[in-house]
């Protein structure tokens, strides 16, 4: 009988196990930046063409290699940080495996060049698919210089699921504003398409560089830490209550210098923020970590991106009490507003608001896309008994107590009323005096570019008059005069799911829905008797699907039966 299981041959090994190192482009920049910065570099520069999809170019003024450790530099495991087993319990630098080249050179056409202070001449080594063509003499400055071509060329399969220019170049800008963040008195620049898309001068405190990252508006929210216990030391920024994010985009964590995803250290800091921020907020947080590398193990992944803790339990209480400090500031609750809901909301009950319940046989019908039996009428049939937490309405009907969720209902009615309006061509916007400055990170600033289209369709009219800063001239009039600078966040953040922003029918379909979501009103806030009844009453007047453009429920019927089987009356 044949065997079935055979040696791969190292051509399909070797292409398989750079797959595992070299996801992206973004893969890329950030392997060549961290060898850039072991190399003891003070300025490091990134060139990309079509958001490194075409070329990658990352060049340092660092050490650079001699003529004989060049080549050597391509083949798999060959590094010069680590010599026996215990030196990978005492790990210094970033990269350490001698994976970054030869995994790029594998599944790319890579160009190295590099020379060292102690030679007249540099070195150039010219690779392609993991095979050298040519190794020649060249003259170049000190440091080194490695362009990246036509990335995953001989497996087009991989190739084919990387994403728009917009979305790639989003990711190499995650990686470089994370090593950018950690190294403050290194110089970066990014460059795209030979404009200059972000740089950051040498720092001389960490507070410089990240003021220079997150804008002047963030960093003012942010207070130092500093907490040191036994062998853990913790450093870094944490932001007060007052101020909070949707995502938690805004976490950086590092250990020893090195940034990290682990779960014990996030939830640390959320247990921080537990008590002080809603559960669907986040706060910015740049935390630096230090231990004693024997206390770690930073070979579990293949791109790095986590590590063991010896003593997870210390590192997560150390956490909790550097938070807990936070410059000397305790954390406490903000107060919050009261507005009256007829101020903030009052004239979004004007408009037409469809029904989201459908009848058959007396049962309500919870699924998308049903056959729509409810026919609409002037006023809500069922009366209202209350509300509960300032949340749900209670109603009650021949058969169910209905319970409605203010919130979901009201999203997706207005959600309806902005679409129509969208289809009809009759949005309205409405001129700003005055326009609002908004300063956005430059994630932010990239994306706003590539949905600007979108944005005007809708009413908008945002214009750049600075680095990272933008106007708000235009908005439309059907979301009213709320604070514009969270809406446009707000729709920034959503729009960051879609990958391929040149698919404009998407990008509109995710701003009428974040529209919606900011102007209805939320949960938790008491609603006067006429106001429910008036909700109830323009409800009525359509038919709609059960559930809100998020997907979420807008009502749970309960029927009477259950009740009375409670109470043991049936």
């Amino acid at each position: 009988m044949a065997r079935k299981i055979a040696v791969l041959p190292e051509s399909i090994s070797q292409i398989i196990a750079a797959g595992e190192v070299i996801e992206r482009p973004a893969s890329v920049v950030k392997e060549l930046m961290e060898n850039s910065i072991d190399a003891g570099s003070t300025e490091i520069i990134v060139e990309l063409t079509s958001g490194g999809l075409q070329s990658i170019r990352v060049m340092d003024n660092g050490e650079g290699m001699d003529p004989e450790d060049a080549p050597v530099a391509l083949q798999r495991y060959a590094t010069s940080k680590i010599k026996s087993s215990e030196d990978l319990y005492a790990i210094h630098t970033l990269g350490f495996r001698g994976e970054a080249l030869p995994s790029i050179a594998q599944v790319s056409k890579m160009t190295l060049r590099t020379r060292n202070p102690h030679s007249l001449i540099g070195t150039e080594v010219i690779c392609e698919g993991g095979e050298i063509k040519r190794i020649l003499e060249i003259g170049c400055p000190v440091g080194t210089e490695v362009e990246v071509k036509n990335l995953f060329y001989n497996i087009p399969v991989k190739r084919k699921f990387l994403k728009s220019i917009q979305s790639e170049l989003r990711h190499i800008l995650n990686h470089f504003i994370r090593l950018s963040l950690s190294y403050p008195f290194i110089s970066f620049k990014l460059i795209h398409e030979g404009h200059l898309l972000q740089e950051h001068i040498k720092a001389t405190a960490p507070e410089q560089r990240i003021e220079d990252i997150f804008g002047s508006e963030v960093y003012h929210h942010l207070r130092p830490m500093g907490y040191e216990t036994g062998e853990i030391k913790i450093t870094g920024f944490a932001s007060l209550p007052n101020f909070s994010k949707r995502n938690s985009g805004d976490l950086y964590f590092y250990v020893n210098g090195r940034f990290i995803k682990d779960r014990i250290i996030y939830k640390a800091v959320l247990d921080s923020y537990r008590h002080v921020l809603p559960s669907n907020q986040f706060p910015v947080v740049i935390l630096f970590i230090h231990v004693p590398p024997s206390t770690i193990d930073v070979n579990v992944h293949p791109t790095k991106a986590e590590v063991k803790f010896k003593d997870s339990e210390k590192i997560y209480q150390a956490i909790r009490s550097a938070l807990s400090m936070n410059g000397g500031e305790p954390i406490t609750l903000p107060k919050e507003k009261n507005e009256s809901l007829l101020s903030t909301s009052q004239e979004h009950f004007a408009l037409p608001l469809p029904s989201m319940i459908h009848q058959e046989e007396n049962a309500f019908l919870i699924r998308e896309r049903e056959e729509k039996i409810w026919e609409p009428q002037k006023r809500w049939p069922y009366p209202v008994l209350g509300q509960i937490q300032g949340t749900y309405i209670l109603c009650e009907g021949e058969d169910h107590l209905i319970f409605i969720d203010q919130h979901a209902a009201h999203e997706r009615i207005l959600f309806e009323r902005f679409k129509e309006e969208y289809e009809n061509h009759s949005i309205a916007s409405e001129r700003l005096l005055l326009p609002i400055l908004l300063e956005l990170s430059m994630e932010e600033s990239l994306l706003l570019e590539s949905i600007g289209e979108g944005l005007k369709l809708m009413g908008f009219e945002i214009d750049p008059v600075g680095e990272r800063l933008f106007a708000i001239c235009s908005f439309p009039s059907l979301i009213g005069r709320r604070d514009l600078k969270e809406v446009v966040r707000e729709i920034l953040h959503d729009l960051s799911s879609i990958e391929r922003s040149d698919q404009t029918e998407g990008v509109i379909h995710q701003i009428l829905v974040t529209l919606a979501c900011h102007s209805a009103i939320r949960g938790n806030y008491s609603l006067r008797r006429e106001e429910m009844d008036q909700l109830l009453d323009q409800l009525a007047s359509f038919s709609l699907s059960s559930t809100c453009p998020h997907g979420r429920p807008i009502f749970f019927p309960f029927p009477i039966n259950e009740l009375r089987k409670q109470f043991k009356r049936k």
